[in-house]
């Protein structure tokens, strides 16, 4: 059995609810308890790398009150630790804006930007996708999550005028595209947990909060996406980190910055996890022991020789 995990950023649950997405809210669901450490209302990189280790910033060590990002380049990075000692923070994203130029895949190509690319740090902590059979990609804390830092830039790039509104949102659903299709292929491969993060969701709302139709749109179409990885994997838990404020909603005071609307729901029949705290020790106890913890510690079965393998130019 494969339990997949969709860290869904910034989906709310009100709003879920308001627009009957049956794929963010499955068969059990519920507001899903969050926190805020370095700020008044809940951060990205803090909340997720908290959900995968289960410990707060203070333990994971991931607060948000620096640079959340690192140079791919280690020249770039050996200056950017000065940086902040010597630039006010607007010149040094205007530097880091021209450093890493159009590089985001609008022509079909890999939006990594190279050796000017920017991923996210990193913990150090132990964390729910460690174990044999598990298995991770994009998430904020635990990998690189070149695709949040991909998904800044090209904000920045957008509210600067330099790419059009249409070019943004190809490469945001490019990038759904990509982390939805890779939780579809690992629920063949057998094994035990996947995860994986996607960020759309709090693009479209930090753009669209006095926008209610265009978010809507939004919502809409990642509900479809999920639709399709829901009859791929054996189970799904789809989580948020936070909310969004709308203008459309009593109470919401700042339109545009992070709720604390965040939401858990399950295909399990037992109630999903009550805080991101608990979603470490939720995993540990659902997930099934698969056939991938033992072919973690089994060889690798090659019909193809060595031989033919250097022939076909896959060895040297």
């Amino acid at each position: 059995m494969t339990l997949g995990i969709v860290a869904l950023d910034a989906a709310d649950y009100d709003l879920a609810r308001d627009w009957g997405c049956e794929n963010m809210l499955l068969e059990t669901h519920r507001e899903l308890e969050t926190f805020a450490y370095s700020g008044e209302n809940p951060n990205t990189l803090e909340v997720w790398t908290s959900t995968a280790t289960g410990v707060g910033p203070e333990e994971h060590d991931l607060a948000s009150t620096g640079e959340q990002q690192q140079w791919h380049n280690p020249v770039l990075e050996y200056a950017s630790k000065a940086a902040p000692y010597l630039l006010p923070k607007e010149v040094r994203i205007r530097i880091g804006t021209w450093l890493r130029g159009d590089s985001g895949g609008g022509d079909g190509t890999d939006g990594g930007g190279g050796d000017v690319g920017m991923t996210l740090r990193q913990t150090s902590h132990s964390h729910l996708f460690q174990p044999d059979g598990r298995v991770v990609r994009w998430w904020p804390g635990v990998t690189p999550a070149e695709h949040l830092s991909e998904t800044w830039h090209w904000l920045n790039l957008a509210s600067n005028d330099e790419i059009t509104d249409g070019e943004l949102w190809r490469r945001l659903y490019g990038n759904a595209g990509l982390e939805t299709g890779w939780l579809l292929g690992m629920g063949t491969a057998d094994v035990a947990v996947a995860g994986v993060h996607m960020h759309v969701l709090d693009a479209a709302g930090h753009a669209f909060a006095t926008h209610p139709d265009r978010l809507r749109a939004v919502y809409e179409r990642v509900d479809r996406l999920l639709g399709a990885v829901r009859e791929r994997v054996d189970e799904l838990l789809v989580l948020s980190d936070h909310g969004m404020q709308v203008e459309w909603i009593d109470g919401d005071s700042e339109p545009g910055f992070h709720s604390w609307r965040a939401l858990a729901s399950t295909t399990l029949s037992d109630e999903p996890p009550a805080s991101v705290f608990d979603v470490r020790d939720w995993v540990d106890e659902h997930a099934a022991d698969s056939d991938a913890t033992r072919a973690e510690r089994r060889p690798a079965v090659m019909d193809t020789t060595e031989e033919q393998l250097r022939d076909l130019g896959y060895l040297e």
